[in-house]
C-alpha cells in the first residue's frame, strides 16, 4: 500500500484514534454526526438485503476495526484514491462492515467511517463478531495450521453476484492487511491503486454489457 498518499492530517487522525480508543467522541471527525451505521444481526441482515436489492451494480465489502490503524489507512486510502473520484451516478455501492476486533466500539464508527469521504456508503456493526468468523471461511483464509479471522479485509463483487445461503458468496477479487495470511496471488497486500484499478475496470465491463 502506497501509505506516502495519505495526508499527514488523516494519518495523524488515525493514529490519535487508536490511542484514544474508547475516549474518542463520535463528532471529532468532519462529518461524523451525519454518519449512521445498522446492527448486523446473526442472520446478516440488513446486509444480506442491501447486497441483493443493489445487484447490477459492482459492490464493494469493507471489513474492518473502527480504531484499528491499518484500517484506518485503508478507509482513508480507499477515500483519497477511490471513491471520493467516483461521480454520484457510478454503479458502485460500499458496504462496511465494523467488528470489534481490537476494542473498537459502535461509538468509533463515525470519525472512521468520515475518512472514507462518501456519504453514501452503508455502514454496519458487528458487535458480535461473527460475521468475521463466518467470512473467513468464505474467502479460505486457513493459512496452513488455523483459520484467520477476516478484517482488514477489502473485497469486491461483480453485478451479477447473488447472495443465495447463509453465508456471502465469494468475492471477485481480495486484499488484505493481515500478518497471519501469506502475500500470494490469492491472497495480495492491500494496495489501494490496484484496488482501484480493478473496481474501474468492472465498471469499464459494466458499460461495455449495457451498450450492448
Amino acid at each position: 500500500m502506497q501509505r506516502s498518499k495519505i495526508l499527514p492530517t488523516l494519518f495523524a487522525a488515525s493514529i490519535a484514534l487508536s490511542l484514544a480508543g474508547c475516549d474518542r467522541r463520535p463528532d471529532a471527525a468532519p462529518g461524523a454526526a451525519d454518519i449512521r451505521y445498522a446492527v448486523l444481526g446473526g442472520d446478516d441482515q440488513p446486509l444480506r438485503e442491501d447486497f441483493n436489492r443493489d445487484r447490477g451494480d459492482v459492490r464493494l465489502v469493507f471489513l474492518v476495526d473502527p480504531i484499528c490503524p491499518g484500517c484506518l489507512r485503508g478507509l482513508a486510502d480507499m477515500g483519497d484514491d477511490l471513491l471520493s473520484k467516483l461521480g454520484a451516478s457510478a454503479p458502485v455501492k460500499v458496504y462496511v462492515v465494523f467488528e470489534p476486533v481490537i476494542g473498537g466500539r459502535a461509538k468509533d464508527i463515525r470519525p472512521a467511517a468520515a475518512l472514507l469521504r462518501s456519504p453514501a456508503s452503508r455502514l454496519y456493526w458487528n458487535p458480535t463478531g461473527d460475521f468475521g468468523r463466518q467470512m473467513s471461511h468464505v474467502l479460505h483464509y486457513w493459512n496452513g495450521y488455523r483459520w484467520v479471522y477476516a478484517w482488514d479485509t477489502w473485497l469486491i463483487y461483480p453485478p451479477d453476484a447473488v447472495w443465495n445461503g447463509a453465508a456471502p458468496p465469494e468475492p471477485a477479487f481480495l486484499m488484505h492487511q493481515l500478518g497471519g495470511l501469506p502475500h500470494t496471488a490469492r491472497f495480495p497486500h492491500l494496495d489501494e491503486s490496484v484496488f482501484a484499478a480493478r473496481v474501474h475496470a468492472m465498471m469499464a465491463s459494466l458499460d461495455r454489457t449495457a451498450s450492448q
